[in-house]
């Protein structure tokens, strides 16, 4: 990178510069790394692609000017923070803070300071996430901590930043009131398009994980069919009835109660509750039986199908979990 005419400390300044590229280059691959394992771990990557860049040497001379500094390498390093620049751009705004929190994880990553233009977005509307970090850079006689900034958006936001920063500078800064409302107006759009794709993306997430639910709960309606229904004329009732709604009141009532966070955690919960609220008097035989007495007065019958039992039969039979049957499926109204 060429320096200004006036600057006099080239040696000092590419050695600096061999600092700054290199901390791209260690956040680079380590963002490679963050995304290959969680694409590895949950089938997706939250990385669409990366850009970095280093700042050219006239915006770095125009911000320390600006700054009333004079131009060394000292000044330079200190008050400079996006010298190294990174760019990641993300599906989702979600993504976005899933990166940033991988990234603070790191224990030799230095967090300087955060500046979440998302939920404050700057008055021309832009968005984004800033992070200004230390990054250890490691030499042949020494480790230098060198800064750089990281800059996590999702694909809507960088597209109005890009387009926007064109137009300004068509008007080198000054856009007339107009064009500057409609920037904002479109940066409006942007976000509503990222908070409708989240939602979106939300829904597939769910619809996935309940008819993953619904494929493991399956199993579960046959147990109880052949543990406590039997092939009798219950069974084949229940067996001709659509048990999907029953799964899919249930999967919904569970999960807004439990909180839980995996499907198994639900099943699991579900089984609890059939111990719970199911858990008493299974009538397993008939209702003559039910008195202790055969129709003709006689002594009780010592018949399996003819007795009570205070155990859930079926429970132990779900490979992961329960469900919870209504009393009126398993005859417990006394009707």
């Amino acid at each position: 990178m060429e320096l200004p005419i006036f600057y006099n400390q080239s040696d000092e300044w590419g050695k600096t510069l061999l600092l700054y590229d290199s901390a791209l280059k260690e956040l680079n691959t380590r963002l490679e790394i963050i995304n290959n394992d969680f694409k590895l771990a949950h089938q997706y990557n939250p990385i669409e692609h990366i850009t970095s860049r280093i700042k050219s040497s006239q915006s770095i001379a125009k911000k320390i000017r600006k700054l009333g500094m004079e131009l060394t390498v000292e000044n330079i390093v200190n008050h400079v923070n996006d010298v190294a620049g990174i760019r990641i751009i993300c599906s989702f705004t979600s993504d976005i803070y899933r990166i940033a929190e991988l990234l603070s994880r790191q224990s030799d990553i230095r967090i300087l300071r955060v500046k979440d233009y998302i939920q404050n977005p700057k008055p021309n509307g832009y968005m984004s996430y800033h992070m200004i970090v230390t990054v250890p850079v490691f030499l042949s006689d020494r480790m230098v901590e060198t800064k750089a900034e990281i800059q996590i958006r999702t694909i809507a936001m960088d597209f109005w930043a890009s387009l926007e920063h064109k137009i300004y500078y068509k008007f080198e800064g000054n856009a007339p009131d107009y064009i500057r409302r409609e920037l904002k107006e479109c940066a409006e759009l942007v976000a509503f398009l990222d908070k409708k794709m989240l939602s979106i993306n939300e829904e597939i997430k769910d619809y996935a994980r309940l008819e993953e639910f619904k494929a493991m709960a399956a199993g579960a309606f046959v147990s109880v069919q052949e543990s406590v229904m039997g092939a009798g004329q219950e069974g084949e009732a229940y067996a001709q009835s659509d048990p999907e709604e029953e799964i899919l009141s249930d999967y919904r009532e569970v999960k807004e109660e439990d909180k839980e966070d995996t499907d198994m955690g639900m099943l699991e919960a579900m089984k609890q509750r059939v111990i719970s609220e199911n858990a008493g008097v299974y009538q397993t035989g008939n209702e003559e039986a039910d008195t202790g007495e055969n129709p003709a007065g006689g002594e009780k019958e010592d018949k399996k199908q003819n007795t009570y039992t205070d155990k859930v039969p079926f429970v132990g039979d779900l490979f992961a979990g329960g469900k919870k049957k209504k009393k009126r499926d398993l005859g417990l109204n006394g009707a």
